[in-house]
């Protein structure tokens, strides 16, 4: 797979899944115009929106500080990328969080989770 393949269900190639270090956030902007940020805890990987709903900042900048839990780099809050749920503010709403899928060694991120 390459470029911006899709499939019906709606995923679309985000990243080589060799291209996502353990515990370090990468930043992409999807085909469709999605910036998602993608966070790998062992063999999980997972996708939540790139933009800290506090100041609309990309978080992905930020650090992995505990496993699955992502640190904004601009004011300090704590995100579990599993669920997006805000784990410490100052932000008090939840990040968007996206369905991923492995295919071979291509990470696929497709719709928004409810």
């Amino acid at each position: 797979m390459s470029g911006s393949v899709s499939d019906a269900a709606g995923f679309v190639r985000a990243a080589a899944r060799r291209d996502i270090d353990a515990a370090v956030p990468l930043g992409v902007v999807l085909p469709d115009g999605r910036r998602v940020c993608l966070v790998r805890d062992g063999e999980t990987v997972y996708a939540v929106a790139d933009r800290c709903p506090h100041r609309d900042f990309a978080i992905s900048g930020g650090d992995v500080v505990a496993p699955c839990v992502l640190e904004c780099p601009w004011h300090g809050a704590h995100f579990d990328v599993r669920t997006g749920a805000v784990l410490s503010g100052p932000c008090t709403d939840d990040l968007v969080t996206y369905a991923v899928q492995i295919a071979g060694g291509d990470v696929l991120v497709g719709p928004r989770r409810a």
